[in-house]
């Protein structure tokens, strides 16, 4: 074996693992169809744009007229990569435009909180967005509207791999947009579906719907869509084996890229060039263009832009033959994506805060609404008072003061009485039901094992004399009323929550070594059904968390215990901590048949169970679980995440805060 050759292939199995089956190319990340309240110029400078549209919008002599330029400013934000402000400000304006009652504003900004939520991943929260804004947008009569939110809808669907709905509502879009006449909005959702058979590997049907949408943005002379167009006409010539086509389309969208001065399109389109220019057997002009690349992204603070950068580096420095070079770049583009994972993780916090902010503010205009209306009935109750008062003077004032005073203090005591006792039916009222659901579930759940316990006491009484019979049975009756104690368990959990009296003794612990014991009390359940589970801990130490160990175990009890129940026999449970921007993490990662958009909505409700089955003979549900999981995290400062796809398994990650010892910075 050649010397160079061993390093070589040692290389590839670190950094290019699983480049075996190509897959088709990822097409340039179309912006969504455009919105028509916002500014579509493009001057040479887009910081300009963007200082008008926030002059416009200090300008703004109206409240409607401050919402359109709220839009306009958003949509920049968005089209600008700031997806944290735009997110605030798009929630701050759906909350003003409810209040006007202006539905085409809230429509607008339904359309920008949805794509907001795709550009960041979080694509349960897009599509509720979205199918919101779809119920609004029929009252408008305006097929352009309608063709944009079907729009959204299709690469949110998209993106949760639902291909058939995703194709419905592109060619809905299209539709709308043909009635319409909008050939700007046309042309997008165009580029949309042509993506759409590009990320197939449908080549044939992408190019040509590519080529007739560069057709009409052409004749429209948006130069920012025309070198998008061109970018994904070259992804596919690359796709097809013809470079030189390839580089010719990406090398005219990169002048126009230039012109505009769209820093993120310039470093993509670079990176895209050094690929195919690689593929080509030009590793040197490949190498040229990533070193033009990188100084590019490095302005951007794009974690994302870098990652992809740094691993074309890795590429093409292999296919020169310089391994050390392929190996650190290999190295930097590792780093990049955990500080794009650190970033996501500080987004989805300040999404949270602002989210928490929105809710605040509404409450505080709800409860000053209704002072005002209480002031406004106590003043009205005067007014008749006084009127009753004049009107009976003639009659006797004393007698009839004395009436009104009576009259107001039995009239405060009945209202009060009425407070205290809806309040008192409320509570009974769920308790009640409280009390149905646990009911209905324990005469469920616990019939089976207290059947199974009954049947073994009665083979052991019929044979006592059989040791090792009995001992087998005794293991089962373990083994059926640990199952029924946890059972108990879930349920006084469930009310104590409910009812506002969980207890909790916070201390510092061990993360790890918690989800470590959790582990491997559970590797036998998982042998029984032929199931691998695997601790993987962190490279270092972590430092400690202050929580409730017992309430801590219990949620890896369950978390893994879902894990288990879920996955098929054969299948593998994986359980890694780790740390992250001053959170410890720990996560339960399963082989199980995944989770669709519909659990999402209620994963985490009492109660609730999901489309998933238990893979094993017997095995229940009870939906508490996750829902004590979460709750439990949430008490103590932390916080449950999940991410999954159907039919790719799911992950939980379990966060809590780094625990503050006194004195400590």
């Amino acid at each position: 074996m050649p010397r160079l050759l061993l390093p070589g292939l040692l290389l590839l199995a670190f950094c290019a693992a699983g480049r075996a089956q190509p897959a088709p190319p990822r097409p340039a990340r179309d912006a969504g169809p455009p919105l028509s309240t916002a500014t579509d110029s493009e001057l040479p400078d887009g910081d300009e744009v963007w200082a008008a549209a926030q002059e416009t919008l200090a300008k703004a002599g109206s409240e409607p007229d401050a919402l359109r330029a709220l839009v306009t400013v958003v949509n920049l934000q968005r089209r600008r990569g700031d997806y944290t402000a735009g997110l605030a400000g798009a929630r701050d304006g759906l909350a003003r435009a409810r209040r006007l009652g202006e539905v085409r504003l809230q429509v607008d900004f339904l359309y920008l909180l949805g794509r907001l939520h795709w550009n960041l991943t979080d694509y349960p929260h897009s599509l509720e967005n979205h199918l919101e804004e779809l119920k609004l947008a029929p009252q408008l009569a305006d097929d352009s509207v309608l063709a944009r939110t079907h729009g959204g809808l299709g690469l949110t669907y998209q993106r949760y791999g639902r291909d058939a709905d995703a194709l419905r509502h592109f060619s809905l879009g299209l539709g709308f947009a043909a009635r319409a006449g909008d050939v700007r909005i046309r042309s997008s959702l165009m580029n949309s579906l042509g993506n759409y058979y590009l990320g197939l590997g449908r080549y044939d049907q992408a190019a040509t719907i590519h080529e007739q949408a560069l057709k009409l943005r052409e004749g429209y002379g948006n130069r920012r869509a025309i070198a998008e167009s061109l970018t994904n006409l070259g992804l596919i010539a690359d796709a097809r084996g013809d470079s030189a086509k390839a580089i010719d389309c990406l090398q005219r969208a990169l002048a126009t890229f230039e012109a505009l001065k769209y820093r993120r399109y310039i470093a993509n389109t670079h990176r895209r060039l050094a690929l195919v220019l690689r593929k080509a057997g030009r590793p040197d002009e490949a190498f040229a263009h990533l070193q033009t690349a990188l100084p590019i992204a490095v302005t951007l603070e794009s974690a994302e832009v870098l990652a992809e950068i740094y691993q074309e580096f890795a590429l093409t420095s292999e296919a020169r033959g310089d391994l050390a070079a392929a190996l650190d770049h290999q190295r930097k583009s590792a780093a990049a994506t955990e500080q794009m994972r650190n970033e996501r993780d500080r987004r989805s916090m300040e999404e949270l805060r602002a989210r928490y902010g929105a809710e605040q503010r509404e409450l505080e205009i709800a409860l000053l609404k209704r002072g005002q209306e209480l002031q406004q009935a106590e003043l009205r109750r005067r007014r008749a008072q006084n009127l009753t008062l004049v009107a009976g003077l003639a009659g006797g004032v004393v007698l009839l003061g004395a009436v009104i005073l009576l009259q107001r203090f039995r009239l405060r005591a009945e209202r009060r009485l009425h407070a205290v006792t809806e309040h008192a039916r409320e509570r009974a009222e769920a308790a009640e039901r409280l009390k149905s659901r646990l009911l209905q579930i324990a005469s469920h759940d616990l019939k089976v094992p207290l059947t199974a316990l009954n049947a073994t006491a009665g083979l052991i009484g019929r044979d006592p004399g059989d040791a090792a019979a009995v001992r087998r049975l005794a293991g089962g009756i373990q083994a059926d009323t640990a199952r029924m104690r946890g059972l108990v368990r879930d349920f006084l959990d469930a009310a104590a929550m409910e009812e506002g009296n969980l207890q909790l003794h916070a201390a510092e612990h061990d993360l790890a070594g918690i989800a470590r014991g959790a582990t491997e009390s559970l590797a036998a359940v998982a042998a029984a059904k032929n199931q691998r589970l695997r601790f993987v801990p962190a490279p270092g130490p972590l430092p400690p968390v202050n929580a409730d160990g017992e309430r801590l175990r219990q949620v890896f009890d369950n978390l893994i215990g879902n894990a288990l129940k879920f996955t098929p026999p054969g299948g593998e449970v994986t359980v890694a901590t780790g740390e992250a921007a001053g959170w410890v993490y720990a996560e339960v990662r399963d082989s199980g048949p995944g989770l669709g958009p519909a659990d999402f909505a209620k994963i985490f409700t009492p109660h609730q169970r999901l489309s998933a089955k238990p893979t094993g003979e017997g095995e229940e549900s009870t939906g508490l679980g996750l829902f004590i999981a979460r709750e439990l995290l949430t008490l103590q400062g932390g916080r449950l995440e999940v991410r999954s796809q159907p039919g790719q398994g799911a992950v939980f990650r379990v966060h809590l805060p780094v625990a503050v010892r006194p004195g400590a910075g």
